[in-house]
């Protein structure tokens, strides 16, 4: 039984819809039977368990062989990383109590590294907690999801700007789209491995203002990338998220700037979803 956690998130849904086109079994791990009423139609075991409930997970992973895990974002909470403590302690009681044979962790660029990356710090004690289990475990190292540009689309459709906190504009960043990470996650989950396993999924080198040209040819007008002045994420991002983890964010967006995020190695993989690819779907 492959169980997926996060199956209602961009990368949790194609992990588990990848697996039931294979006609293997798959149990999802979601909030509510609603939430699990697509998987169930496509013929998934549906279990409802917070992910902070041990006794609810250690039900959820109960008979599975293969986890594909990862830390739902929390940036709406006070404090993602006290969030990600709950749901780390909770897998620990559930996984030490299970018959799994392997786990597939989403991680990110980056989580190699103990400080100086915002909110990239949840992977890097992702990878701590559960790096050292006595299963084999792989972590999926995934560049930026191609998916936060989805927030300033409207922007360029109406005033041909695309604004960006990655800067310089030519800045080449690795990004990668949900749909390239569900797919390599589920892959992953596949295959024979032994110990600890680092994937680095870089997708495609992509700048500002090569993303903008992109969305430009999807829109069939010129859209130019303009940067975010810097004094100005934090209260940007706190739109939408704690002021503590807007802070987190801004603080990882100034990591990816500066070259302090990176990747460890040079062994990376490429995706399969270019950014015009991507956009031409997101921008439907």
């Amino acid at each position: 039984m492959y169980i997926v956690s996060g199956a209602t998130g961009h990368t949790g849904a194609v992990v588990a819809k990848t697996l039931l086109k294979k006609g293997l079994p798959v149990r999802v791990i979601v909030r509510s039977q609603e939430k699990g009423a697509e998987f169930a139609k496509l013929g998934a075991e549906v279990a409802v368990a917070d992910l902070q409930d041990a006794e609810a997970l250690t039900e959820a992973l109960s008979g599975g062989k293969v986890l594909y895990l990862m830390n739902p974002p929390a940036y709406g909470s006070e404090d993602q990383f006290a969030e990600l403590e709950k749901v780390i302690e909770a897998f620990q009681a559930a996984i030490k109590n299970s018959a799994l044979e392997k786990i597939v962790v989403l991680s990110s660029i980056g989580s190699q590294l103990a400080s100086g990356t915002g909110n990239i710090l949840t992977t890097y004690k992702l990878e701590q907690a559960f790096g050292d289990l006595d299963i084999p475990v792989t972590f999926i190292r995934a560049g930026s999801f191609m998916e936060n540009w989805n927030g300033v689309l409207e922007t360029a459709k109406t005033a041909g700007v695309l604004p960006s906190f990655y800067q310089p504009l030519n800045l080449k960043i690795p990004q990668v789209a949900a749909a390239d990470i569900g797919r390599v996650a589920a892959e992953s989950m596949q295959e024979k491995t032994d110990g600890k396993e680092v994937k680095e999924l870089a997708g495609f080198w992509t700048s500002p203002e090569e993303t903008a040209e992109a969305v430009g040819k999807v829109l069939g007008k010129e859209v130019k990338a303009v940067p975010v002045p810097e004094d100005q994420w934090v209260g940007i991002l706190a739109n939408h998220n704690s002021p503590k983890n807007a802070a987190s964010l801004a603080e990882m967006f100034a990591g990816f700037n500066s070259g302090h995020i990176k990747f460890e190695t040079e062994n990376q993989i490429a995706g399969k979803i270019t950014i015009e690819d991507y956009m031409r779907e997101a921008l439907k």
